[in-house]
């Protein structure tokens, strides 16, 4: 992940690698778990792990965020200057 990005970037990408998960999954839902255990083993262990990956790369997406809120909320607040 792109340390430069920030929150709302990675927000946004959380949002699509959840998206992706949750059409992944509807696929399963919609034609039914036996149509899936009909697939050969390589194909449903592909798929498994891709919905594997998009999980691990939210949760990675989301500790993220919740590290870079930790790190504003810890940041001194300096009080603003006034030029005259």
């Amino acid at each position: 992940m792109d340390k430069r990005s920030g929150p709302h970037d990675r927000f946004e990408r959380l949002g699509s690698k959840l998206a992706q998960l949750e059409s992944l999954l509807t696929m399963v839902g919609g034609e039914g778990i036996g149509h899936f255990r009909q697939q050969e083993a390589e194909q449903q262990a592909y798929f498994l792990g891709l919905c594997t990956r998009l999980a691990g790369e939210c949760r990675d997406l989301c500790e993220s965020l919740q590290l870079a809120e930790q790190d504003s909320e810890a940041e001194p607040r300096r009080p603003h200057m006034l030029l005259n």
